[in-house]
């Protein structure tokens, strides 16, 4: 359920205006909305500090030894700062000193300023690699000497007396010989190593640093509110959003610290935050919101339990094997078990249980335990329906149609009693017409002649009473371009839920082909047995894998597209994000 929200203005004189912002603080029942860029020096300053504090904190390795505190965190963070950036100085300059030694190492040790020095005496040595073709070009008044071939390529050193133009490229000397190159190498490596170590030392502040770096946050939040304020004369005002249950607890702030508040209900255009409420065993389904990021704005509704109705009821098609479901009940137990003293949402755990058991009881209905391979003679789906294929077709159009329509009949109730409500009655009509039609052109089954009524009433609803207006005439234009925008998606939305079928069906096949290329091997010997196994364990592993990614690319899309766009829904919420000190 979407709470209801008011619209909160506070008014203080200048003088009170941080006092009054650590009791709001304190409070953490308001959603600010800024009345100007909340910029200023502090500001600026706390987000650079973040900024940087972020960064040493991710660069730190996991140690097991922590520090509850750290002397100087601003100085912590900074020597952290500074032995990365040494570290990426380093690493370059390393880059540079393997392609020199790698350039030079076959042309041996030599000294460059030497080969320099003896400029002076009017003696120029040039290194050059040539083919044949170019060591019959060397000048006559060229010393050549060979240094060594590599294939067709011959690596030479060429003597002149003076200053000589020669035919073809020589090669830029380096500016140390390869001894010294390998030497700074060994010296970069300990430096670099050094700076390992010191960061492996501070590895043990990361939990304090973690903890500094949300009390900054809660300082920035702070100024940028501060900042954020709206002022004139020597008051100050800032405004916001505050849910219906904790209006009175503001109203007693006010009074007790002699504010100006003024509470009004929200309009079209206030951009009002989201906080959704539920019982708690709809709460189950929060992580998966949390994990595609999706929020109902304010005047939207909250599907929070037919997304966990309808979510399970696809997990367990979509898996489609009781043994699958076994496995992700076990894994999921001993999670649970496991992190139960953790800080972790454990409502992830109940909503595996229930996803978990969905799979399973699909699995016992349509007889599937690691696919049907291994099934015992004469096992049987306990309902024999779920054993034609076309019957599970038929099933996922009626779920489809069951889905939409329910869409429907809430955004009927939303416009009640206001006439245009009567044209979800039609959409609902034309739905299930479309499911009669997928049964005939997909399955071949009959179209009743009810059907056609169906679609003829739908139609006729739809038309008259999509947007009712005085003007007749101008009401049945608006209705019959609603009816040709949406009349084709509703029919391919219903046939979009046979992907449920084709999934479930492709799980059973994948995992049936695997238990059938062990079969064939068998457990004759060791090496064959262990084989077998090898085959099995990959397999199934593979299939759960993609299993799960058919979940989050079908289970999640049938709800928040399709049933959300008959909702007429854009996710276009802002998260309820109160004000509050969240470190001391």
């Amino acid at each position: 359920m979407i709470v209801g929200m008011k619209k909160i203005t506070v008014l203080v004189q200048t003088k009170d205006v941080e006092p009054t912002l650590k009791v709001l603080a304190g409070a953490g029942v308001l959603h600010i909305e800024h009345q100007r860029a909340p910029r200023s020096e502090s500001v600026s300053r706390l987000e650079e500090n973040l900024k940087s504090l972020s960064k040493a904190i991710e660069t730190l390795p996991v140690v097991q030894v922590q520090e509850n505190t750290v002397p100087d965190y601003n100085q912590a963070s900074e020597g952290i700062l500074a032995l990365l950036e040494a570290r990426e100085v380093i690493r370059e300059d390393l880059k540079k000193i393997k392609k020199n030694i790698d350039l030079w190492r076959e042309w041996g040790d030599f000294p460059p300023k030497l080969i320099e020095e003896l400029k002076d005496s009017d003696i120029r040595i040039y290194l050059a690699k040539l083919n044949k073709k170019q060591l019959s070009q060397v000048p006559q008044e060229v010393v050549l000497e060979e240094i060594f071939k590599k294939g067709n390529i011959f690596y030479c050193a060429l003597i002149s007396k003076n200053k000589t133009t020669l035919p073809f490229e020589t090669l830029s000397l380096p500016n140390e010989g390869l001894n010294e190159m390998i030497l700074k190498l060994e010296r970069a490596e300990s430096e670099i190593a050094q700076i390992e170590k010191r960061l492996f030392e501070f590895a043990k502040y990361k939990n304090a640093l973690s903890s500094y770096r949300q009390r900054l946050k809660s300082l920035l939040e702070f100024h940028g509110v501060r900042a954020g304020m709206g002022s004139f004369a020597r008051l100050a005002y800032l405004k916001g959003y505050c849910p219906d249950y904790s209006v009175k607890t503001l109203e007693q702030l006010a009074e007790r610290e002699k504010w100006g508040l003024l509470i009004e209900e929200p309009d079209k255009l206030d951009n009002v935050p989201t906080l959704i409420k539920n019982p708690r065993w709809i709460q189950i389904i929060e992580p998966v919101f949390n994990m595609i990021k999706t929020i109902p704005g304010y005047r939207e509704l909250d599907i929070s339990f037919w997304f966990l109705l309808f979510f399970s009821v696809f997990f367990g098609i979509l898996i489609g094997d009781a043994g699958y479901g076994l496995v992700f009940l076990l894994i999921n137990l001993v999670c649970h078990i496991k992190f139960k003293d953790s800080r972790l949402d454990k409502s992830v755990f109940f909503l595996m249980y229930v996803l978990s058991s969905s799979a399973i009881i699909w699995g016992v209905l349509s007889a599937t335990f690691f696919g049907k391979a291994y099934l015992p003679a004469g096992v049987g789906p306990l309902l024999p329906f779920l054993k034609e294929h076309s019957n599970v077709q038929a099933l996922c159009f009626f779920i489809g149609a069951l889905h939409l329509s329910i869409a429907h009949f809430w955004r009927l109730l939303r416009k009640l009693p206001g006439l245009n409500a009567a044209s979800e009655a039609g959409w609902i009509a034309v739905l299930w017409a479309a499911y009669f039609l997928a049964r005939l052109l997909i399955l071949g089954a009959s179209f009743p002649v009810f059907a056609k009524w169906l679609f003829g009433t739908g139609t006729a609803l739809i038309i008259l009473f999509s947007s009712p207006r005085k003007n007749i005439l101008k009401g049945i234009g608006f209705g019959i371009g609603d009816f040709l925008l949406h009349v084709i998606n509703s029919f391919t939305d219903v046939v979009s839920y046979i992907r449920l079928f084709a999934v479930g069906v492709a799980t059973v096949a994948v995992a049936d082909a695997f238990n059938q290329m062990a079969s064939s091997i068998g457990y004759n010997n060791l090496l064959m047995g262990f084989l077998t196994a090898l085959i099995l364990l990959f397999g199934h592993t593979l299939n759960i894998l993609l299993g799960a990614m058919a979940i989050l690319v079908h289970g999640v899309r049938l709800n928040v597209l399709e049933f959300s766009s008959h909702l007429n829904m854009e996710w276009s919420g802002t998260e309820y994000a109160p004000f509050k000190i969240r470190e001391e």
